[in-house]
This record gives C-alpha cells, structure tokens and sequence, in this order.
C-alpha cells in the first residue's frame, strides 16, 4: 500500500497561525471551549481541527480546544479529523462570555481493498465494517481488466484507484468514485501521455487534490477538481520508474529508481509545482523501494526489498538511518497518530512498532494458510485497534484479507466473495 494520508490537520494547523483570523465585529466576540472525543471507546481526540470561517485551532492530547475571538451570535463552527465524520455545530456566542461545546464524533469504518483483475474486471472490494466483511464492486464494462496497484480512501464516499496500462482500450487507469463505490469511473483519459502508462500509487489531500504516479515511466500526476482533470505536474530527471508517494500539507516525497538502479526521492514543497531529486545512499543497487509514510512532524520512513528493512529521515529526506532490520522484503506501511507503525513483509509476517522501530513485536496474521506468503499492505482504522491486512500466496495467484479488532494480536479471516490477489488497502486518514 503506497500512499500518504492527507494530513488535513497540520495544514490547518499552519494557517491556524498565518491567517489574520476571524475579524471581530464591534458588536463583540466571545470564546469557544470543549472536549472531543471518540464515539466507540469515549477517548479523547488530539489533533481535531475546530475551525470558524479560515482559522482553526487544534485539540490537544486531552482532546480540549479554546478558541478566542469568535464573533458573538449564532455561529457555525466545523470539526474535522482525517478518518472520522465531519461535524458542524451551531453555538450562540455570547459578546464577552465563554461557550463550553464538547462534541462526539464517529470513526469512519469504511474502506477499499484493490488486485489483480478476475472474471473479467479488476478487483475491488469495499467495507463497511472495518473490515469484517467485503462486497465486489464494479462490472467489467466500468472497471478494465488489469491489475489494480494501489487505492487511497479519502471517506466512505470518495476513493481513488490506480492501476496497470489498459493496454486494450489504450487507456491510462485512475479509478474514482464520490458514492461509495456505486458507480466508478475511469479518469486516465485526461493523462496526455504517448501511450498508456502504468500507475503505482495514489494518495489525496482531499476530495479534490489528488496526486499519482506512474511505475514504467517518470511522471506525476496532480488533479484539483476532484479528478475532471488531471495533468503532468513533474517529470523526475533522475527517475525512470516510481514505487509510492507520500504527502504532508504541500510536501511530497516520490521514491523510486533511478535507470543505473539507484534509489531516489523526488521532492517538493509547494504541491507539486517545483521538484528537486535526493539520493537515498542508505541503499545499494539491489534493494528497490516499496513505500514510504510521513507522519504530522516531518519524520519520514522507506521501506523496500533485500535486507533493507525500514529507514527513517528526520530531516525531510535528506540523510536517512536503518531502524528496522530484517531478512524479509519489507511490502509495505502503514501509520497511525504518529505512534503506531505497521511494516508488512514476505514470509507471512508483520512488524508493529510504538517508538520508532526501537522495539518491535513480529506477528504473523496469516500462518496457517499463508505462512510462506506475502503481506501486501495493511491498514488501520484511526483508533489503531481496528484494522486488515492483505496476504498473497507464495506465487501471488491467490490471497485473502485478514482483520483484528485487538491492535494485531488477533487475525481472523475476513468474509471475501472468494480468493482474490490483493495488491493494496487502505481506511481513510491514513498517514501513509
């Protein structure tokens, strides 16, 4: 799975500090207060964006917020976190008095799972309950038959897909859907490209920022309407082919290879306007990257093949460190609240980490039926307790998708329509 979560918070949380902030009627302004907590297990919230008109504040560790300088009256004030529903409250603001507004909000259980295509159409599988069970979307005449690489869910409404070259309608394959996986449309045809490309990874900043990039060639795509269009935005110097993308505010990081094969990340601060190469020297020839996650405070991690376990950057990418190894090809990552780290690997095994990879726990969710297999991606619901993984057999002709409701102690097998090769899945907040 090879993509980065928005992260919608950190975002706000800059504005938060470089807007004006709300303009104060003479009539006067008040101040706002509360708690934020999770719907489930009563937990408190940190890092929920508590936003009036462009600024915002964010809740801390206990899930309390304060936010002065709100217009008195009747007003609306949002609430929103990657992985759980908006909210939008109406409080009466009262001129020089303080509001007390706690509100609950409600973990998003949706999500997508993609793979090679079967019977005909590639494969797309959706939840609604964390992964306990999976419905096939999609028909052959709206979903090619190719293989299906990477998906990124931005809500239960909103996903984007991607996939290999549709080399029989000579398309490019960027799937997208805005209710719930009722209807999925193919993209690719705004790519103006030469010829069909394959597409590696996808990851959103929301519902209508999205960026992806290809696996046979060098290019990165962006998209601001939701996907109507979407244009070349980079084309990598040094980069031949890329393997995953991760995003922060306007940040992003491509890892991919350059055409002698060495390692390389593509980068830029501005969204995608501008690009500069850095090598990654931690890495030799014989190692291929596989993904890459960012957390809110600019910590990068990679991943890849050939004893080369996990690397961390705590400098954006510049120099980089071994803080996983391992004998196993490391498949795949996948991040939460900036503690829990999940690293997928071959020989059926996973890696949990909540400090950084300076201890780990090794599991194996899949050891009876795919104890020589590969898991190919895994995905955790925001309250780092609920989550899938997909497992592929040694040949990859086959797999399935294990849940936990436990954090990983526990893996039982998910109700799937049948087998199917699972490249990718993903629960929308995700920082990967």
């Amino acid at each position: 799975m090879r993509k980065t979560v928005y992260i919608l918070a950190v975002f706000l949380a800059v504005a938060a500090v470089s807007l004006p902030g709300c303009k104060k009627p003479t009539a006067g302004w008040g101040s706002l207060s509360g708690h934020v907590t999770a719907s489930v297990s009563g937990e408190p919230l940190e890092g929920v964006s508590v936003m009036y008109g462009d600024s915002a504040v964010m809740t801390d560790s206990e899930g309390a917020y304060f936010y002065e300088g709100v217009p008195d009256g009747l007003q609306g004030i949002r609430f929103s976190m990657g992985g759980y529903y908006p909210l939008m409250k109406q409080v009466n603001i009262a001129a020089g008095g303080e509001v007390v507004c706690d509100v609950v909000m409600d973990i998003i259980t949706a999500g997508w799972a993609v793979g090679a295509g079967d019977s005909g159409y590639g494969t797309i599988l959706y939840t609604t309950d964390a992964g306990r069970s999976w419905t096939r979307q999609g028909t052959p005449s709206t979903v090619p038959d190719v293989k299906l690489t990477d998906v990124c869910t931005v809500n239960d409404q909103n996903c984007w897909i991607v996939g290999e070259a549709d080399t029989l309608r000579a398309q490019n394959v960027i799937m997208h859907t805005s209710d719930g996986g009722a209807n999925w449309t193919n993209q690719g045809a705004s790519v103006r490209t030469a010829r069909p490309v394959s597409m590696a990874a996808v990851v959103a900043h929301d519902s209508d920022t999205a960026w992806a990039v290809t696996a046979d060639t060098c290019l990165i795509l962006k998209t601001v309407n939701g996907g109507s269009s979407w244009s070349v935005c980079g084309e990598s110097l040094s980069a031949v082919s890329y393997s995953a993308v991760a995003v922060l505010g306007r940040e992003l990081w491509c890892c991919g290879r350059t055409e002698d094969g060495q390692a390389v990340i593509d980068y830029s601060s501005d969204g995608g306007a501008t690009w500069y190469g850095m090598p990654v020297s931690a890495v030799h020839s014989l190692q291929e990257l596989t993904d890459i996650t960012v957390s809110s405070d600019r910590v990068l991690y990679l991943s890849g093949t050939n004893a080369m376990g996990v690397l961390c950057s705590k400098d954006g990418g510049l120099t980089w460190e071994a803080v996983l190894d391992s004998d196993a090809d490391i498949t795949a990552l996948d991040m939460c609240y900036d503690t829990y780290i999940w690293a997928a690997a071959t020989g059926g095994r996973m890696y949990l980490t909540t400090d950084g990879f300076v201890t780990r726990q090794e599991i194996s969710p899949a050891a009876n039926a795919y104890s020589s297999g590969r898991v190919s991606s895994v995905s955790f619901l925001r309250d780092a307790v609920r989550g899938v993984c997909s497992v592929m057999s040694s040949s990859g002709a086959s797999g399935t998708i294990y849940y936990t409701a436990d954090g990983g102690n526990t893996w039982v097998q998910s109700a799937v329509p049948f087998d199917f090769s699972i490249e990718s899945v993903d629960f929308a907040g995700g920082n990967n």
